[in-house]
């Protein structure tokens, strides 16, 4: 039930909801509908549904006056005319009884069993939560008939029925509430329609929601579609007479759209027409800056033959009657949508110049065209897929909707897959996925496996290799080249467009930071503790630990894994875990102007030996050597901004996701930290690595400096990555930046020495080149020489 629908009545002379009575022949036209699709089914079973919906909705009228228990009805009629199972109808006629009454999911499982109280369940919206928005609760609520899609897609073809009914009847509704419900219409549920392959819901549901997001677009449309039918009314009934005659004789009457004659070869051949929606029309008309002016524009013709074989000689047939528009043939019988529709397209041109738009397809095709995922299951699947694999979207779906927690987030994920134009691309086995337009082989590698994507490092399309920001088209064969050393980088995030490979990346970076987290807590929590001792162990036997995680705000499931990962994060200071840990009292964060002063000076002049002033306490150093610095499961990362090197005077930041932080301490950019995210680091005195660091050197114009200076980096092992050297406006002087690569802070002070005793050499500096924004007041000389 959309909000707002139901109200209660004051009839209290009719106390079943203004008359049984009234209700009777609608309740006999849905169970005639059921009998005709299927002469077994239980009509007493929907008859105690009718009796349950009656009490449950006693009192109730719709906001257009009618008793509440005719919108059950007309959805449970439409399920029948669909074709679903008696308890499918039986649950269209309670799917509101739970949400607007006092009976629960429980008693419907005891009075009709557990079936029929899951696709009830299934439609049902979330009980009001206080902590939710209105935004999120939808979400939820939606999560929640997604998961119980998967279990019956039952639940969503009810759930379908409901939407259309109350689309069909939303006139009454206040003009805010229209809006907001044909746009949830538009986003979700037109695209589900679609995905089902129930073709005129789709249509009707985005008709109605065009209706009332955009009415002087659709009354435009839809008027000047009905202008023309009515200015040249035998126009479809002359051209399905045209194309009855190219099979053979027709019938005696040419006006009879839906019969069907014997043609040879054929078979048994229908056709007939249909007219496009008034959406289909607007959306065409804007995409090809044209106007709406012929009936041709707005005409389907329709096809169906007895068999496949029968289709492709039908459309043999055609284009040897009529003048065929080159390239537009495409065959869907060969190359089925997602839905599973499937037909021969092709356009024509008659002798009077009109074009033709034409879908040839057998009985069974033209059964799936118009109720898509119903034909399979009310029927014998007799197509070569099963079940499963035509619902293999929902399945990707539900494959990665519990790692998003974020409502709007995972709603917003669903819309983009949704409702997203599709290329049809396939593996090196021949197999064929579909994925939206601007795909990438990133979602090609996430939806063949997760662990494929994670280690995707290139791909191979139609046998060249492409990198991973290619987008994939219709048809591309895909191959996944992999690396056990890749992992996902955020960068993925802006190159890749399903949800699927979004989700899997998005868990993957988040463990990859609490992992960085958990191991940065650890280790400033050990320079509060004895070298040698276990702090985890400590914490998860502290006396008292529930209560320590509520005083910092620690759910009780992340438990002490999840404070040391605060601690790392630098949500938490270590010291002041530290204390509360011994029992000393929770630290004030207010402190007086000598106290940030006095620990700020005895941070800066702390030595390795001696240890630093830390939030009162005297703290070890962490020593950064080859493991704390390791790409991917260090704990420290060196800024890039300052480009520290072994030896550097260095101080470290903690910085959620990434750990520690390691600058320099004349770098701009720590001035910018809070001083309570301060960690004293040291580096391991015997570490070297290949660092890169920026050189600027000022000389004067003078021939053959450039080589001297290249000579000097050669005999002292720094590579030179990259030179830029300009010359001032009176050619006189030069400033000369380095680009270079050294190993430590001794190698770079005997290169500088080396470059200050050229003659012609000025100046000799280290540059921050890296830091935004940074110019001449951003490089500071290490030593001037």
């Amino acid at each position: 039930m959309d909000e707002g629908h139901a109200t209660p009545s004051t009839h209290e002379d009719d106390p079943a909801g203004l008359g049984e009575a009234r209700l009777r022949p609608i309740l006999d036209g849905v169970l005639a509908e059921l009998k005709a699709q299927d002469p077994s089914a239980s009509v007493e079973l929907v008859e105690r549904a009718f009796a349950t919906a009656l009490v449950a909705h006693r009192g109730q009228v719709r906001k257009s006056g009618e008793p509440y228990l005719i919108h059950p009805l007309r959805v449970a009629g439409t399920i029948a005319r669909l074709g679903l199972d008696a308890p499918s109808v039986a649950a269209g006629l309670i799917h509101d009884s739970v949400e607007d009454s006092e009976l629960t999911v429980y008693d419907v499982t005891q009075t009709f069993g557990r079936e029929i109280a899951l696709l009830v369940d299934g439609v049902t919206k979330l009980g009001k939560l206080p902590y939710l928005s209105r935004k999120e609760q939808a979400a939820e609520s939606f999560r929640k008939m997604l998961l119980a899609m998967s279990q019956d897609i039952r639940v969503l073809i009810v759930k379908l029925a409901d939407r259309l009914d109350n689309m069909r009847s939303l006139e009454h509704m206040p003009s805010t509430k229209q809006s907001r419900i044909a746009r949830e219409t538009m986003e979700i549920y037109v695209p589900l329609a679609g995905r089902l392959g129930i073709e005129w819901m789709r249509a009707e549901l985005q008709d109605l929601s065009f209706r009332y997001l955009e009415p002087g677009a659709y009354e435009l449309v839809a008027g000047r579609i009905d202008e023309m039918m009515k200015q040249d009314p035998d126009f479809v009934s002359g051209r399905v007479a045209r194309l009855r005659e190219v099979f053979g004789p027709g019938p005696a009457d040419a006006q009879a759209p839906y019969e069907a004659w014997e043609i040879g070869r054929f078979g048994e051949v229908e056709v007939r027409a249909s007219l496009r929606s008034a959406f289909s029309m607007h959306r065409l008309l804007e995409e090809s800056g044209q106007e709406l002016t012929q009936p041709a524009d707005v005409v389907t013709y329709q096809i169906v033959t007895q068999d496949r074989l029968a289709c492709y000689a039908a459309l043999g047939q055609i284009h040897d009657a009529f003048k065929l528009i080159p390239g537009s043939v495409r065959d869907f019988i060969a190359l089925p949508k997602p839905n599973h529709y499937q037909a021969l397209h092709t356009l024509v041109v008659d002798v009077h110049g009109v074009r033709m738009d034409l879908q040839i397809r057998t009985e069974h095709m033209d059964q799936v065209a118009e109720r898509g995922i119903v034909v399979s299951l009310v029927g014998d699947d007799d197509a070569p897929e099963s079940k499963e694999l035509r619902l293999a979207w929902l399945r990707q779906l539900m494959d990665w909707q519990d790692e998003v927690a974020d409502p709007h987030e995972f709603i917003e994920s669903v819309k983009a897959d949704l409702y997203s134009n599709e290329v049809y691309v396939y593996t090196p086995d021949g197999d064929m996925l579909t994925f939206p337009h601007g795909a990438t082989p990133i979602d090609f590698a996430f939806a063949i496996h997760s662990d494929v994507g994670q280690r995707c490092s290139g791909a191979r399309v139609n046998g060249h290799i492409v990198p991973l920001g290619y987008r994939l088209h219709q048809g591309d064969s895909v191959e996944i080249l992999t690396n056990p050393t890749v992992e996902p980088r955020r960068g993925w995030l802006e190159i890749c467009r399903t949800a699927r490979a979004r989700a899997r990346i998005k868990h993957f970076l988040r463990g990859r930071e609490r992992a960085r987290d958990l191991a940065a807590g650890q280790t400033l929590l050990a320079q509060h503790f004895d070298e040698d001792e276990d702090v985890e162990a400590r914490l998860r036997q502290h006396d008292d630990i529930a209560l320590l995680l509520e005083e910092f705000g620690i759910g009780q499931e992340r438990g002490v894994d999840g404070l040391v990962e605060e601690v790392g994060r630098g949500s938490i200071s270590p010291a002041v875990l530290a204390a509360r840990m011994s029992g000393a009292a929770p630290v004030s964060s207010d402190e007086g102007i000598w106290t940030r002063v006095i620990r700020r000076v005895a941070g800066r002049s702390g030595k390795a030996d001696s240890g630093a002033f830390k939030d009162g306490t005297v703290t070890r150093p962490i020593v950064l050597g080859e493991r704390e610095l390791r790409i991917g499961d260090g704990i420290a990362a060196l800024g890039s901004c300052c480009e520290p090197i072994p030896g550097d005077p260095i101080v470290g930041f903690v910085v959620g996701g990434r750990g520690l932080v390691v600058h320099l301490e004349r770098c701009p950019q720590v001035t910018d930290q809070l001083e309570s995210r301060r960690v004293y680091v040291v580096w391991n005195p015997e570490l070297e690595m290949t660092r890169p660091v920026t050189i600027e050197v000022k000389t004067s114009n003078t021939v053959g400096l450039l080589a001297e200076m290249s000579r000097v980096f050669s005999e002292h092992r720094a590579d030179i990555k990259q030179a830029n050297c300009r010359a001032s406006k009176d050619l006189k002087r030069a400033t000369n930046t380095f680009h270079a690569s050294v190993r430590n802070l001794e190698q770079l002070e005997g290169l500088m020495v080396g470059l200050q005793g050229i003659r012609g050499v000025q100046v000799v500096q280290r540059a921050l080149a890296a830091v935004p924004g940074a110019g001449e007041d951003a490089s500071a000389s290490t030593k001037d020489r």
